[in-house]
């Protein structure tokens, strides 16, 4: 005889695995980009819409060739024009009379990016590390015949992330380096209006090697509030 047992046997349900969503491609870039784009990287630390309007005057920044693919994560426009890596803003074009801002990637290939602003009879400001060392520091900063001005930070930047939140002091401080008389007089605006704190350093006066007049404001009132 058998006994019929009141026990329910456990039915093991199938576990159903989360679905994974792809990973969306990356476009090819060229070398120089890619020993510092990737995700999350730090690459995508952009700097205070406030410093960069001081320092593109009345008339603002005519192109941005180090720009994000996704432009959106801007905190602000930088430029009229930007060119994301997926353009290539080392051997693109830009028109000889625009006026560049650039932010460059901090990777091995950052003398690449300073020669060719360096070289660009519009002129520019160019933000980078402040290692004296380097060859590209020595080639395109402190002997290049183009540099105007550059500007020494006190303390070190913090720049904005693409959340839109201010992240953590930079590890290193930071150098603003301009090439023209224009890109020479904005600096020394936004040095004196208090935007940028820091040493401000005419190479005029340096070197004896350039014979703009920096004491021209390019920069609104309105402009120097920022900060």
């Amino acid at each position: 005889m058998h006994l019929k047992s009141n026990v329910v046997p456990l039915r093991r349900s199938k576990s159903r695995r989360p679905e994974t969503k792809p990973k969306p491609e990356r476009p090819e870039l060229p070398p120089y980009y890619k020993a510092v784009v990737a995700p999350a990287s730090s690459v995508e630390w952009f700097t205070r819409p406030a410093v960069v309007r001081a320092l593109g005057g009345k008339s603002g920044f005519d192109v941005d060739p180090c720009t994000p693919e996704d432009a959106t994560l801007l905190p602000m426009r930088t430029a009229r024009r930007l060119i994301p890596p997926s353009e290539d803003g080392l051997t693109s074009l830009w028109p000889d009379g625009a006026f560049v801002w650039m932010n460059p990637p901090y990777g091995r290939q950052i003398g690449l990016w300073l020669g060719k602003l360096a070289n660009h009879p519009g002129g520019g400001i160019a933000l980078v590390p402040a290692h004296m060392d380097p060859a590209w520091m020595h080639d395109f900063v402190l002997n290049h015949p183009a540099v105007s001005a550059i500007a020494l930070t006190r303390g070190r930047l913090r720049f904005v992330r693409p959340t839109g939140e201010l992240g953590p002091s930079n590890t290193t401080g930071s150098v603003f380096v301009a090439y023209g008389p224009r890109a020479a007089r904005n600096l020394k605006t936004a040095c004196d209006g208090g935007v940028i704190q820091g040493k401000f350093l005419d190479f005029a006066r340096v070197t004896g090697g350039f014979g703009g007049d920096v004491a021209n404001d390019d920069v609104s009132g309105e402009e120097k509030a920022h900060g």
